[in-house]
């Protein structure tokens, strides 16, 4: 009803409006410059209407091509998002030069370019690519300037899977001397200098190791604890006890809990002569995880008592009777006390379970003690055997008859 009276009332008002305009059509006159432009009112509200009319459709007209444009991109882009997903899912397939192609093309038109050349230097890499490996982490870099921090760190640890540990440290120090190191290249940089020997410089990377919160702690203790534990392995050397003690209450209290931080300490103890400290320490370990370097290492004891430790040994043994480790352990600290029937026992049950030359050649040497040389020589020969991993074919010797 309201749309027909807006109808009827606009057939009115064109009707009334044409009539006047026939009746007098009225003038324009527009001067341009120079020019005049002469018509009449309905040419011009003709021309102007035409105006319009070109001024929609040409606006139309560039949207139309804006919004095709758009299209075009998106479906790009939809193109890109695939191929890296399938690029990533061919890479952890282990599919890699497909792998490397499809985050290769897809880069320039994906939501991060540079994690995708990224991704494909790697690819590369494995494909034993450097050069085109190099070339994606310059795109990477060219693309987008901040991830030049990620690109060298990747190339470091590309270098370091490929044994080239002074071109990754160079890569890294390169880094560290712009400022731009960051947790995961420092974690790197302490695993080379590690790796490499340089203590010194490990000692130094310590307390920036443990500011990055980045790093878990676990894992920044496991860096530190070789380089910290050179101090107590040097008092130990030295057989100097207050040292040692001194070192060894210098460490942080989880590096200290870590096993093989007691280890050593239990070893720099007993070459300092504190047998009964190490064992305390052994002890604790033995109980708590059952640790074979600490088991390993309890057979090594000397204590006024001898029985004691093999006391301990023996009730460990009840607990785990197929430890070869343990039997050995217990055969050492046999011999000690002077039992020499139960050591043969115990390094006879622990080679059963596990061949050992350095068990093999204690069996041998105390076969030798107690005058049984034939089981002696048995003994050394099965020793020599497996130090070699093979045993050595001869041609038979045949004595020649006189």
């Amino acid at each position: 009803m309201r749309a027909a009276a807006i109808v009827a009332l606009a057939l009115v008002a064109g009707g009334l409006l044409a009539h006047l305009l026939l009746s007098d059509p009225g003038y324009v006159a527009v001067r341009i410059g120079r020019s005049l432009f002469e018509t009449t009112v309905p040419v011009l509200v003709l021309l102007l209407a035409l105006l319009h009319l070109l001024l929609l459709w040409l606006g139309r007209a560039f949207a139309s091509r804006r919004r095709l444009a758009r299209l075009r991109t998106d479906r790009r882009r939809r193109r890109a998002r695939d191929d890296t997903q399938r690029g990533l899912l061919d890479l952890a397939a282990g599919q890699w030069r497909s792998a490397e192609e499809l985050l290769s093309r897809a880069a320039p038109d994906a939501d991060s370019p540079a994690a995708n050349y990224l991704v494909a230097a790697r690819a590369a890499d494995l494909l034993d690519a450097t050069d085109r490996r190099d070339e994606w982490l310059a795109r990477a870099e060219e693309n987008a300037p901040e991830a030049r921090v990620a690109a060298r760190v990747t190339l470091s640890e590309m270098q370091m899977r490929r044994g080239q540990d002074e071109a990754a440290l160079q890569t890294l120090e390169q880094l560290e001397a712009s400022g731009d190191l960051n947790s995961r290249g420092l974690e790197l940089m302490a695993r080379l200098y590690q790796k490499l020997g340089r203590g010194d410089r490990l000692r130094a990377l310590g307390p920036r190791l443990l500011g990055a919160k980045e790093l878990p702690d676990a894992q920044v203790n496991e860096l530190l604890a070789q380089v910290r534990l050179a101090d107590v392995r040097a008092a130990g050397e030295q057989g100097n006890q207050s040292a040692l003690e001194k070192a060894w209450s210098d460490l942080p209290r989880s590096v200290r809990k870590l096993p093989q931080s007691i280890v050593a300490y239990a070893r720099a103890a007993m070459a300092c002569r504190d047998h009964p400290s190490a064992e305390r320490v052994l002890r604790d370990l033995i109980d708590e995880t059952g640790d074979p370097s600490a088991t390993r290492l309890y057979g090594d004891l000397v204590l006024p008592d001898p029985l004691q430790p093999l006391e301990r040994a023996e009730a460990w043994l009840r607990k785990r009777p197929e430890d070869p480790e343990l039997l050995a352990t217990c055969a050492r600290l046999c011999l000690r006390a002077e039992l020499f029937g139960k050591a043969l026992s115990y390094l006879e049950a622990s080679l059963a379970r596990r061949p050992s030359a350095e068990n093999s050649l204690i069996l041998a040497d105390l076969h030798e003690q107690l005058g049984e040389h034939r089981q002696a020589m048995q003994r050394l020969r099965q020793a020599v055997t497996q130090s070699l991993g093979r045993r050595p074919e001869l041609p038979k010797v045949r004595l020649r008859r006189r």
